[in-house]
């Protein structure tokens, strides 16, 4: 199947997924009988979601500029391939029992979910609770699940995954990766002959954190770490590898730096955001960042660096030394809600001081490459 024919399909069948999302949404207000007085928040109209939006494309037309990469380390870095499926076997192997229970409950919860457990037991369930309820229909729009605004049309990772083609780790060594699942799963027949690169989970993880984290500054730190953390659940299941996770980091903090600085949709972003902090601070009694701060059951900073850092690149050694630490333009915007008083260049130089060193595997040079560098919790924990 060539390229073109496979963005025709992926534009087509992530724009029925918003269609059909829109039509939830128009029909919703023909159930409002409740008084004024309790009615429930609103969420954004049809219109406003459709857009279109400048950010709905990416620069390069589609992911694979900045995921190619790959397409090096297959070619010409045989080692890095093979240490590639080596991690992910030692990673699944030594799973403790936490581990497995969190990866099975990553897998079926909705991506949002899985990140409010960064936010502690209080505010972190509050937030459960304003989903369940439907008291938060703005963030929900953008941001939860596989119909969410901030990645459709074309940030599903379909197209990606069928380009490259990778086999699962789990299919490619079967007798050495251990299976974990909850009764009656379907955790592994849900992606049995789909291509692994790059993680479709973890790109959710991302830019559903990096949005969670501008929204939420005061955890940010800890929301991106939860971002690493889900990334690592697929390999502890064993359905991707290192590099797919990786993969996933570059392609979510590019769909969420889009998003953040699109004028037009990062209106919507900011308009979420509000309804979410207005929610969170009535369900709490009191402001979320006093909320955080006095809940022990909220990570610190500092462990959820420790936490994560390993993450960013699994033990691979730089295979590219010869490159320069530049950061894309464009992830400036990553910051902007954590750093508001800062220019973009000023976040860009926050971004780079806190990156890892350029050359590790995925990296590359030129406008499309910087993004696996960045150490986004590290950036939320430094000070200007």
């Amino acid at each position: 199947m060539t390229r073109s024919r496979l963005l025709i399909l992926s534009l087509f069948s992530s724009l029925a997924l918003l269609l059909g999302s829109a039509s939830i949404t128009v029909a919703a207000p023909a159930a409002q009988a409740a008084p004024a007085a309790q009615a429930a928040p609103a969420g954004f109209g049809p219109a406003q979601l459709a857009g279109p939006f400048e950010s709905d494309i990416p620069a390069g037309g589609t992911y694979i500029p900045v995921l190619d990469g790959f397409a090096t380390l297959r070619d010409q870095h045989p080692k890095v391939i093979k240490q590639n499926l080596a991690t992910v076997i030692e990673i699944n192997n030594g799973a403790t029992p936490a581990q497995r229970r969190d990866a099975i409950a990553v897998n079926y919860d909705d991506r949002l979910v899985s990140l409010t457990y960064a936010l502690g037991d209080r505010v972190g369930g509050a937030f459960r609770t304003l989903l369940a309820d439907g008291a938060i229909p703005k963030v929900e729009q953008l941001a939860s699940g596989y119909t969410a605004r901030m990645m459709l049309p074309l940030g599903t990772t379909l197209l990606e995954k069928e380009y490259y083609d990778n086999p699962r780790p789990f299919e490619v060594a079967s007798s050495r990766i251990k299976r974990y699942d909850r009764p009656g799963g379907t955790a592994y027949a849900d992606v049995k002959g789909q291509g692994s690169y790059p993680s479709g989970h973890t790109a959710m993880g991302y830019w559903a954190g990096a949005l969670m984290a501008s929204w939420l500054p005061e955890a940010g730190t800890q929301i991106v770490s939860r971002s690493a953390e889900i990334g690592r659940s697929r390999i502890v299941l064993g359905v991707h590898y290192p590099l797919d996770v990786m993969g996933g980091r570059i392609m979510g903090l590019d769909i969420a730096a889009a998003r953040l600085g699109d004028p037009a949709f990062s209106r919507l972003i900011r308009e979420a955001g509000t309804q979410l902090r207005t929610q969170l601070s009535k369900t709490l009694g009191e402001p979320v960042d006093r909320a955080l701060a006095g809940d022990r059951t909220v990570t610190s900073a500092a462990q959820a660096l420790a936490g994560q850092r390993a993450d960013m690149t699994y033990g691979f050694d730089r295979v590219f030394p010869a490159m320069h630490n530049t950061i894309p333009a464009s992830a400036a915007a990553l910051l902007k809600t954590r750093f508001p008083q800062l220019s973009d260049a000023q976040r860009l130089d926050i971004l780079r001081r806190t990156a890892i060193k350029p050359g590790y595997p995925l990296d590359q040079s030129g406008a499309d490459g910087g993004w696996v560098r960045i150490d986004l919790a590290a950036a939320y924990a430094a000070t200007p």
